[in-house]
């Protein structure tokens, strides 16, 4: 509110706007909420085991497009539940190859996997592209509006509020939340993950493999990715237009420092972020506030999150220096005493 207020617009819009995205259009406060949920999850799952999957917006296209091939190939041979069950099956499948090279390259020869997944995100997207103006380019689509034909309504996943775009996706990604948060906290895999992220060099000590867990969450998160994108396209969009994904894999890196990599706390921040994308069109379509403004307050939110870590090595540090004061202090006295005496 203090930002809009510099900005020259009234304060109390930046209200109005969360306000109709809670009350008025609490759907589509869902509708992103449940994607940001997901690439949040697919951030926080390789990070605790100390690594940094930066391609999940790749990831997420791959997943979107395989998903998108399957539903169109396969309508009309078999039955629509099963079509949509292999379509996204086959999108997490999607996601997880295009994961695996970077951990590959990572766990072989060290490669730093955040240039490799920021890379591999620009081949996937004009892969993309390729296909969507290529083999799989819809009837009437033109060089700027360019897509793939739309899937059958009996393809579309339920929705869970009517005449909106919220989806039984949002459903999974609160299941898929509570499912990573006892994997992580409750079992042996979830001990070794975290244990790897802390110190790897210990848990190679202790017998764990940790290249083989390196691979395994370079796995879930795409194939978090990779769900990601088979419901936008079968829950949301129906269909996969060039380039729709408006950055839900950078979100999701915020969604995830802001929850600390707790998958239970990442249900909350995923909303939180929902709420302000959302409520940013809101404000957008009743105000004279560009939805831009948003990203200024993540951009905030993410300072905030991240100044966590800043905060832990200046604790330290003042630590050490009040230690080395204390002990100099101690010394002098020490030695007035002896003098006196």
């Amino acid at each position: 509110m203090l930002i809009l207020g510099i900005a020259g617009y009234d304060p109390l819009f930046l209200l109005q706007g969360l306000g109709r995205g809670l009350n008025k259009d609490i759907g589509g406060t869902i509708r992103w909420t449940a994607p940001l949920i997901l690439c949040g999850l697919a951030i926080a799952i390789p990070l605790k085991a100390g690594v940094f999957n930066m391609g999940v917006d790749g990831q997420l296209y791959l997943g979107a497009i395989t998903s998108t091939a399957i539903g169109l190939l396969l309508f009309g041979k078999l039955a629509p539940i099963l079509i949509i069950f292999i379509a996204i099956i086959g999108g997490m499948l999607a996601g997880m190859i295009w994961a695996l090279i970077p951990g590959l390259f990572r766990v072989l020869w060290g490669t730093d996997e955040v240039i490799t997944t920021l890379l591999m995100n620009y081949v996937a997207l004009l892969a993309t592209d390729f296909l969507v103006l290529g083999p799989l380019r819809g009837e009437g689509a033109t060089g700027t509006t360019y897509s793939t034909n739309s899937l059958d309504p009996s393809l579309w996943l339920p929705r869970i509020i009517p005449r909106t775009s919220t989806n039984i996706g949002f459903i999974f990604a609160i299941i898929l939340a509570i499912i990573a948060a006892i994997v992580l906290y409750k079992t042996t895999l979830g001990y070794e993950i975290k244990l790897v992220g802390t110190n790897s060099i210990f848990a190679r000590y202790a017998g764990i493999r940790s290249k083989k867990v390196i691979i395994l969450t370079f796995l879930i998160s795409g194939a978090m990715a990779g769900l990601t994108g088979a419901i936008e396209i079968f829950g949301v969009h129906h269909r996969f237009p060039g380039r729709f994904n408006p950055g839900l894999g950078f979100d999701g890196v915020v969604v995830s420092l802001l929850a600390s990599n707790n998958p239970i706390a990442v249900m909350f921040s995923g909303f939180l972020f929902g709420l302000l994308r959302n409520g940013a069109m809101n404000m957008e379509r009743v105000t004279e506030i560009p939805r831009s403004m948003s990203d200024i307050v993540q951009a905030f939110i993410i300072m905030t999150a991240t100044a966590t870590f800043a905060t832990y090595r200046l604790k330290g540090k003042f630590r050490e220096i009040f230690r080395k004061l204390k002990k100099y202090l101690h010394y002098k006295t020490t030695s007035s005493s002896s003098e006196e005496a």
